[in-house]
């Protein structure tokens, strides 16, 4: 219930499911305090490690956000000239991971 105007927003999918790899998609609404939660799935038989990019241009942050995994401690990211960030990330085998920006 915590997340749930997040969640009820919309929706930008992040990589094209193939079960082969990771998959992601992130909610995104610019007029809450949760800018944007995405969500990481790993459909493999192994923990996957990688850098992605989030596309922060629809969350309406502009310079500065504070990513946080699940309900950890929030990080200060800056933002590149097309509105993204660069997060590594690990998803455990057959399991999820979410990050919430702010």
């Amino acid at each position: 219930k915590k997340y749930r105007n997040i969640l009820n927003s919309d929706i930008i999918h992040l990589r094209k499911p193939d079960a082969k790899d990771w998959d992601g998609i992130m909610h995104v609404n610019p007029k809450l305090k949760e800018k944007a939660l995405a969500m990481f799935f790993n459909p493999t038989d192994k923990d996957i490690v990688r850098t992605i990019e989030l596309p922060l241009y629809y969350t309406g942050i502009e310079k500065i956000a504070h990513i946080r995994e699940r309900e950890g401690r929030s990080k200060k990211y800056k933002l590149d000239r097309d509105y993204c960030v660069s997060l590594e990330i690990t998803i455990p085998a057959k399991g999820y991971t979410w990050y919430v920006v702010e």
